[in-house]
């Protein structure tokens, strides 16, 4: 009975437990097996090519948070908490480790459509102009309602930053929500939804304050799921400010 229970409690270790002595497998097979499980689970958010999409840039040979094959494929199987990359609960164990192969391989690939064409100087100075510390944090000074950015050039790829300026609700995170409280007596106020319960509903507004409001206070509640607070910068910015704008944020990185 106890050689059964330890059988057991070993069984049940999560893989990461084992994360130094994995191999990946790189078959033909498993890699042909690893990438059309890629493309059905993962693209949306990482792009066919791992260069775009909301999810992290997986084309770069070095992966912020997957230094080993072990915690790639951990991140495959359990997710990343405090992120939006969920597990792949449905994968089995070996198809968790053929994706996790694939996903190496994007690593040494080519995307040109992630080339730097702009100045980050002349990035640096649109930042400032445009006030984009209103919403956003490099290195602990600015807003909080957008995204840090203090490291996002090693979080997001360049095609990625890209989109986010061109058309922000392309990129709007999953768990965001733009919502407008209607208060008794006409009174609005509009921000992120943080949280809810059957009784409070706590929104923070574009000024960073928080408003926890007692719903019996609210006669309406709008809440729009791919609506940004940032606005597109197709028309205000040329293209190639914009690019200066990316080579701005893509140098954002954290130090080696």
């Amino acid at each position: 009975m106890r050689k059964l229970k330890l059988l057991l409690i070993v069984a049940a270790v999560p893989l990461s437990v084992f994360a130094e002595e994995i191999k990946l497998p790189t078959g033909a097979d498993d890699l042909k097996r690893g990438k059309s499980l890629y493309m059905g689970a993962c693209t949306y958010c990482h792009g066919p090519t791992g260069d775009g999409g909301k999810g992290a840039d997986l084309s770069r040979r070095d992966l912020r948070s997957a230094k080993t094959d072990g915690d790639l494929a951990r991140i495959i199987e359990v997710g990343l908490p405090g992120t939006e990359m969920p597990g792949m609960m449905h994968m089995t164990r070996n198809e968790v480790l053929q994706t996790a192969a694939f996903v190496r391989t994007l690593g040494r690939a080519e995307t040109p459509a992630a080339a730097l064409t702009g100045n980050a100087a002349k990035g640096e100075a649109l930042y400032a102009k445009h006030n984009c510390a209103a919403c956003h944090t490099i290195d602990s000074k600015g807003g909080f309602m957008g995204p840090d950015l203090s490291v996002i050039g090693s979080r997001r790829s360049a095609t990625h930053l890209r989109e986010a300026i061109v058309d922000p609700s392309i990129t709007v995170p999953n768990n965001f929500l733009y919502t407008t409280l209607t208060l008794e007596g006409g009174r609005n106020i509009t921000g992120a939804r943080l949280w809810e319960d059957s009784f409070i509903i706590n929104v923070r507004d574009f000024a960073g304050n928080n408003h926890s409001i007692d719903k019996s206070r609210v006669t309406q509640v709008t809440k729009e799921q791919k609506k940004s607070p940032m606005p597109s910068y197709k028309e205000k910015l040329s293209a190639a400010q914009i690019e200066d704008l990316v080579a701005y944020m893509a140098a954002r990185k954290e130090a080696r």
